[in-house]
C-alpha cells in the first residue's frame, strides 16, 4: 500500500472483509511483492494471485512496446495494466461461483471486464484519468511530447467514456470527479465516496521536533504528477525561497525516483530524495510545513489527509487539493503561483502560532469526518445499490 490508491483500496478492503465475503483477483510480481502476501488475508476471504513481470522505465523493451501501443485506440495506460491471463483467471472464475458483484478497481483494468455476462459490475475510479493527460498536455512544451500526451487525453476519453457507461455503477472520490464525468461523459450513474485517512496510524505526537526551515513531501516518484511537482519547486518555488530563507530544505519521500529527477536534485543540495521508506511519519513529523506543488492530476490527494492528521500545516496549490473540503487559511493554505507558493512558505516560517492554528483544525477536521471505517460504510451501501440496481 504504497500509492493513493492502493491506500484508499487497502483500508476499505480492510474493513469490508468484516462483513462480505470477498475475492481478491490481483497481479503479483514475485520476488518483489512475496514479503506482502502474508498480509493479504487481512483484505479477502479469498486471494486469486496471478503471476505479472512489470516491464522497467526506461529500458529497450519499454520504448518498443511504447513505440507498438502508439497505434492502438487504447490509452498506454491500459495497455500496460492489460493482462491476459489475469483476464482469464477472472473469467474462469466468475464461471465456477457465484457472485454478487464485480468490482474493477481504477478504468485502466476495465479491459479485463469484457466478458462478465450479466453481473452487476462497479468502476472504482480515483481520478478522471483524462485531466491528467490534459494537464501533461499543458504543463508540456516538447512538441513532441505535447503531441504524445494529446493523443493520450483522446484516446483516454474516448476509455473512460466508454467505461463509464458499460458499467452499472461508477464511484468517484470526489463531487469535484463526480461533476466533471457527467459534464465530460454524460454519466449519470456516479456516487461518490469521501477519502479516508487512518487516524490512529497517523497522528500528532506529542513530543515531535519540527527541524527549522524544513518541507516535506510525500507521493509515489513513479508517478509522473508528482515527479512534475518537484521540477516545479526546484525550478520556480525553490529560488523564490531562499531570498529569505537561505537554508530551507526539501525531503521528498516516495517510491522510485527516476534517473532523470535524481541527477537534478544532485545538484540541488536543499532537496533530498529518500526514495522508499517503510514508514513516512518519522520524515513528516520533522517538516515545519508540508507542500503539495502539484500541477497535474485528478482524484483527490491522500497526502494531503494524512499531512492533517498528524497536524502539519500544509501549502498546496489549488490542483493539488482539488476534490478536497477543505478551506483555505482554515485547514491549510493555497498558493498556484510560484512567488505566492514561496510567500506563503516564508511566511509560516516565521509564524509558529499560524502553523499551530492550521495543524490543530486540520487534525480536528479529518477526526471528525474521515475515518476508513465510515468510507467503507459508504461503499458497501453503494454496492448494495448496484446489485438492487440488477434485480
Amino acid at each position: 500500500m504504497d500509492t493513493g490508491g492502493k491506500i484508499r483500496t487497502g483500508n476499505i478492503l480492510r474493513h469490508l472483509s468484516k462483513h462480505h465475503d470477498i475475492t481478491l483477483i490481483s497481479n503479483v510480481e514475485s520476488p518483489k511483492d512475496d514479503q506482502w502476501i502474508g498480509e493479504i488475508k487481512q483484505f479477502c476471504t479469498k486471494f486469486i494471485p496471478v503471476k505479472w513481470r512489470e516491464v522497467r522505465k526506461g529500458s529497450v523493451i519499454f520504448f518498443i512496446r511504447l513505440f507498438l501501443q502508439m497505434f492502438s485506440r487504447y490509452p498506454v495506460s491500459a495497455l500496460n495494466d492489460y493482462s491476459a491471463t489475469l483476464k482469464t483467471a477472472i473469467e474462469d472464475e466468475l464461471k465456477k461461483n457465484r457472485y454478487d458483484i464485480a468490482i474493477c478497481d481504477f478504468v485502466q483494468s476495465a479491459l479485463l471486464f469484457k466478458k462478465v455476462g450479466n453481473l452487476p459490475t462497479l468502476l472504482f475510479q480515483h481520478n478522471v484519468e483524462s485531466m491528467i493527460a490534459k494537464r501533461h498536455v499543458q504543463q508540456n512544451n516538447g512538441i513532441l511530447v505535447k503531441m504524445f500526451w494529446w493523443l493520450q487525453w483522446e484516446k483516454m476519453s474516448f476509455f473512460e467514456k466508454a467505461a463509464c457507461k458499460k458499467f452499472t455503477s461508477v464511484i468517484a472520490v470526489s463531487q469535484e470527479d463526480k461533476r466533471l464525468f457527467k459534464e465530460l461523459y454524460g454519466a449519470g450513474n456516479v456516487s461518490v465516496i469521501p477519502t479516508g485517512v487512518d487516524l490512529e496510524y497517523y497522528n500528532i505526537s506529542v513530543d515531535r521536533q519540527e527541524t527549522e526551515s524544513s518541507l516535506v513531501f510525500c507521493g509515489s516518484m513513479d508517478w509522473l504528477p508528482n515527479e512534475d511537482a518537484i521540477l516545479f519547486f526546484i525550478n520556480e518555488i525553490l529560488p523564490e525561497i531562499k531570498k529569505s530563507i537561505p537554508k530551507v530544505n526539501l525531503t521528498v519521500i516516495g517510491r522510485n525516483p527516476s534517473s532523470a529527477l535524481s541527477k537534478i536534485v544532485d545538484n540541488v543540495p536543499e532537496v533530498d530524495l529518500t526514495g522508499w521508506v517503510k514508514d513516512t511519519r518519522p520524515h513528516i513529523e520533522k517538516g515545519q510545513v508540508f507542500i503539495v506543488p502539484i500541477r497535474i492530476g485528478g482524484g483527490t490527494r491522500m497526502k494531503i489527509y494524512e499531512a492533517m492528521a498528524m497536524g502539519k500545516a500544509i501549502v498546496s496549490t489549488t490542483i493539488g487539493a482539488e476534490g478536497l473540503p477543505v478551506k483555505n487559511d482554515i485547514h491549510l493554505v493555497f498558493a498556484d503561483q510560484p512567488q505566492d507558493f514561496a510567500k506563503r512558505i516564508v511566511s509560516l516560517f516565521n509564524d509558529q502560532e499560524k502553523r499551530k492554528f492550521l495543524g490543530n483544525n486540520a487534525r480536528t477536521y479529518v477526526e471528525a469526518n474521515f475515518g476508513w471505517p465510515v468510507v467503507a460504510d459508504i461503499f458497501s451501501d453503494l454496492c448494495v445499490k448496484t446489485v438492487n440496481k440488477k434485480l
